[in-house]
């Protein structure tokens, strides 16, 4: 019997899983729950960001790293990278 989510922590760890499994979608739908719960949850927002680059949804994933890079700028060599990567590939 698996548990429902109810934390903002508890859907990134259901995204994190459905990504694994190639269940993009529902991994999506995991992040932006954890989001909503939690808006400055920096860590859903730059796997997120990483999951829609993955899909080729540069505009996306760039929005989505650019909030990370708000919310942690000490993650900035990391979040400038898949910035960079998406600009490269549009």
């Amino acid at each position: 019997m698996s548990e429902t989510p109810t934390t903002h922590y508890d859907f990134y760890r259901v995204a994190k899983s459905r990504e694994k499994q190639g269940r993009y979608d529902e991994a999506l739908s995991a992040y932006e729950k954890a989001i909503e719960l939690s808006s400055d949850y920096a860590h859903a927002w730059y796997y997120k960001g990483l999951l829609h680059k993955k899909l080729e949804q540069y505009d996306v994933a760039i929005t989505c790293a650019e909030r990370a890079l708000e919310l942690e700028p000490s993650w900035e060599r990391h979040i400038s990278k898949l910035i960079e990567d998406c600009k490269s590939c549009q």
